[in-house]
């Protein structure tokens, strides 16, 4: 008399596999940023289906950019920010033809409240970043460099308000928000009533002033609105082609835009919005 076979693997679909893994990998308690996934033959038996079904679903996600695949180690989660978010949203809103009037009403809105948030809820090394991101601006050489360093800090006001939303809503539009910088900062006279925002924001945040911080956040943004004249209502793409020029591809871009968001990083502990 023969024992008990073992039951087979319950038979999975492939998009119940997608389905899955998407969970897992959302869930960072049990999936964290760099955590390892178990192996193509453990997959494929945990769900009963072929090596080759699974390395298909893996290398979709590796598309998605929701894992690093490395050859002969394996696959890898990948922590997911800013600039991902950014690229998923970028050609949806050029598409809907996005002007620089409809970028500073939703930076208002966005901003004024994530200021408020921060003279709330901002640690000791978001306060510091802050700092060592204006100390940046003001000795950046170059027009380039200067939105870098804007961008910096306005990215670090969004993560010292700890609001995880707040946080990805600015990330994901952090390219539309770097083009307008530049356009700003290239304009003497919106860069001469902007530029000393930056520390009165900070000083607010400091202070705990929440109206205060909210205030001069929203007289910021919103100086585009008495200055930009014409370039208002210009589609964000015109405007984006005829400022920056040919001075860089997308690609190049987006890694002025990484710099900035990842300076502070580390080693002094400030952390930005994670791209």
């Amino acid at each position: 008399m023969t024992g008990p076979t073992k039951s087979a693997a319950p038979r999975a679909t492939r998009q119940q596999l997608v389905e899955q893994l998407n969970r897992e990998l959302l869930n960072q308690s049990t999936m964290a940023p760099g955590s390892k996934l178990p192996s193509e033959r453990q997959l494929a038996e945990r769900f009963g289906i072929s090596r080759p079904v699974v390395r298909e679903v893996l290398r979709q996600m590796q598309e998605r950019g929701l894992v690093d695949i490395e050859p002969g180690r394996g696959a890898f989660v990948r922590a997911v920010g800013a600039l991902d978010a950014a690229r998923v949203a970028d050609g949806l809103y050029r598409r809907g033809q996005a002007t620089a009037r409809h970028l500073v009403d939703a930076r208002d809105v966005l901003e004024s409240r994530a200021a408020a948030l921060a003279a709330e809820e901002a640690l000791d090394h978001d306060i510091a970043a802050m700092e060592r991101a204006l100390v940046w601006f003001d000795n950046a050489s170059g027009v380039l460099e200067r939105a870098q360093a804007d961008l910096a800090f306005h990215s670090l006001v969004a993560r010292a308000s700890h609001n995880p939303i707040i946080e990805l809503m600015f990330g994901s539009i952090t390219r539309f928000v770097f083009e307008l910088m530049l356009r700003s900062l290239d304009d003497p006279a919106v860069a001469r009533k902007g530029i000393p925002h930056h520390r009165q924001i900070l000083a607010a945040v400091k202070a705990r002033d929440t109206a205060t911080a909210e205030r001069i956040m929203s007289e910021h943004i919103l100086l585009a609105k008495k200055t930009y004249g014409g370039d208002l209502d210009e589609p964000l793409d015109t405007l984006a082609r005829r400022r920056m020029g040919e001075l860089f591809d997308s690609g190049a871009l987006d890694d002025l835009i990484a710099t900035a968001l990842h300076r502070f990083d580390e080693p002094e502990g400030a952390r930005l919005l994670t791209p």
